[in-house]
């Protein structure tokens, strides 16, 4: 009779890359689900249910779109036709979710992103601990979901669904599976627009992993990356049929929030948050842009000092780089904070600076937690700052 040796060290090791990331993630589920069912409840409208009143937060803001999508699809004559603006994966896992869950769409949208938050902890603390080693991997694991805007992770926002798309595309680059990576690069291409910045970086890994060499096979490898670009392009024909508009996202972006390409913004990055000091200065009531524009410039410093001391390799800080720029370059610092936590390049090089200073560790064990609650509730209570 056979006998069959289980490896006890080698289930443990596995299950331990498994168990922190799950462990944190879970955690700060916790905390943001307690956080955002007090606000709704406290704001409680007449009839409204008590576990409607719970997640109703989570429904708010760019999610109000992402619902619209659902329902509607890309209607030009739903809310001006500004639904253009947003892209269409994520509405359609809304459809999906509440379909087979029977749920509303909230639900079924806090669902499915607290679902892929957890996944994408999971491969990105694995993705990280290969490259940069456990620590660094569980440091960015706890800034990552702990991060002050971190409940949207859990809201009918596309971050959770992004932050795992691109993780994943990178696993699979790791593994030099690239009709599999480009798979997933496409899916955050259909997600977020930032997603076509994906290009970039899986050419240059591509040149890098055959060699240096500008031969047939990479002109090959290209054409299955080029596959990203396609269905952006598609995606823009399909709205330009359904709306007339060659360029129906950027007019929807530049009629519903005022967005319009500006280089300067891009080449001040380094020093943006003197731009919120300056407006904040002459329109008090946007004190709150300061908030933007400081995390705006930490992402740049990251960026730039990662870049110089060669922290990364390349393919990860040319995507990081260009996903920061992009948004900027449509003319706002707005956001940049929710954008940065899902751009897991900034969050990665962030950790690497904080694993080598414990006592700053310990304090963000602390620290972290209070401003997730603290944020939350200004959103949420308040509304005193647009996610």
């Amino acid at each position: 009779m056979a006998v069959v040796s289980i490896d006890v060290s080698a289930i443990a090791s596995r299950w331990g890359g498994w168990r922190y990331p799950l462990a944190v993630g879970v955690l700060s589920r916790l905390l943001t689900l307690v956080v955002v069912a007090v606000v709704g409840l406290l704001r409680r409208e007449p009839g409204q249910g008590i576990g409607s009143a719970m997640v109703a937060p989570f429904g708010g803001w760019d999610g109000i779109w992402y619902q619209r999508i659902a329902l509607y699809g890309y209607d030009p004559t739903v809310a001006h036709g500004n639904g253009v603006a947003f892209s269409p994966l994520f509405p359609e896992l809304l459809r999906l979710t509440r379909d087979a869950l029977s749920v509303s769409l909230v639900v079924g949208g806090v669902l499915a992103s607290t679902t892929c938050f957890l996944l994408a902890l999971i491969l990105l603390h694995r993705l990280v601990s290969s490259i940069s080693g456990p620590t660094v991997a569980r440091r960015i694991v706890w800034l990552v979901a702990f991060f002050p805007t971190a409940f949207l992770f859990s809201a009918v926002y596309t971050e959770s669904l992004y932050l795992l798309l691109t993780v994943v595309t990178f696993v699979l680059l790791e593994r030099r599976w690239l009709v599999a990576a480009c798979t997933a690069g496409t899916l955050a291409v259909l997600t977020r627009p930032t997603g076509i910045m994906l290009v970039p970086s899986l050419i240059l890994r591509t040149w890098k992993d055959g060699g240096r060499r500008l031969g047939l096979p990479f002109v090959l490898r290209v054409i299955v990356i080029a596959v990203l670009p396609a269905v952006y392009i598609a995606f823009g024909a399909y709205l330009y049929f359904r709306t007339g508009d060659p360029f129906a996202t950027q007019s929807a972006q530049s009629a519903g929030w005022g967005r319009g390409a500006n280089l300067l913004l891009v080449l001040g990055l380094p020093v943006a948050v003197l731009n919120g000091a300056f407006v904040a200065t002459h329109e008090v009531e946007r004190i709150s842009y300061i908030f933007d524009t400081a995390f705006a410039m930490t992402w740049a410093l990251l960026l730039i000092e990662g870049a110089w001391r060669r922290r990364l390799p390349g393919e990860y800080l040319l995507y990081g780089a260009l996903a920061v720029i992009l948004p900027v370059f449509a003319g706002t610092y707005l956001a940049l904070p929710r954008y940065g936590m899902g751009i897991f390049v900034v969050m990665w090089l962030a950790a690497i600076h904080v694993a080598s200073r414990p006592r700053l560790m310990r304090f963000l064990y602390v620290a972290m937690p209070v401003s997730l609650v603290v944020t939350a509730i200004v959103v949420y209570g308040f509304g005193g700052y647009v996610p």
